[in-house]
């Protein structure tokens, strides 16, 4: 089975569908339409216009939405091929620390797909604050979180092997595909 099955796989996989009906249905979705709302009003307060041509904001959704959402599932169905099991604790942790494919680049690849989706409803409602404050607030607000929260854990689920990656792969940006001696390599 190539790439594309194996990520329709994981994405109809009990794991996933368990998470995004435990986390993403009852939390992240009613979140992103309150952030919406707080947007639009804090454009008509700012006197924002938009951030896009109208003609051009539709296709800027929907492509930012499907990038988006093929990116966290292929981030997602390497945590459950390589990983041995879901890339939640909600659903079932990883059993195995993934350090190769999309995760030789960045700790945290799913940020890029998560942030793509959101932003694609920033750019349905062409609102300016949803996304250049809202979202990059989201984003620092993310990535504190993993440092802070997600991070300890892995470490003591994987130890030195963990700190050995930690250390040589960055948090979010993937510069190892721009300086390709950033790659991890084990």
């Amino acid at each position: 089975m190539g790439l594309i099955g194996n990520v329709l796989k994981v994405a109809l996989s009990r794991p996933i569908l368990l998470m995004v009906a435990k986390v993403y249905i009852p939390v992240l979705f009613p979140l992103t339409f309150l952030i919406a709302l707080i947007a639009t009003a804090t454009d008509s307060a700012l006197g924002f216009d938009g951030l896009l041509p109208d003609a051009a904001r539709l296709p800027a959704a929907a492509l930012s939405f499907i990038v988006g959402a093929a990116l966290w599932l292929w981030t997602y169905e390497q945590l459950v091929t390589h990983g041995k099991g879901s890339p939640s604790p909600v659903a079932g942790r990883t059993l195995q620390l993934v350090t190769s494919g999309i995760y030789a680049y960045s700790r945290n690849p799913s940020v890029f797909g998560k942030l793509l989706g959101v932003l694609a409803v920033g750019f349905a409602l062409n609102s300016v604050a949803f996304c250049c404050i809202l979202v990059p607030a989201l984003l620092a607000g993310s990535l504190i979180e993993k440092v802070w929260r997600q991070e300890p854990q892995l470490i003591e689920i994987f130890g030195e092997d963990y700190v050995r990656y930690r250390d040589r792969v960055p948090l979010f940006l993937p510069w190892g595909i721009i300086f390709p001696s950033r790659k991890f390599q084990e």
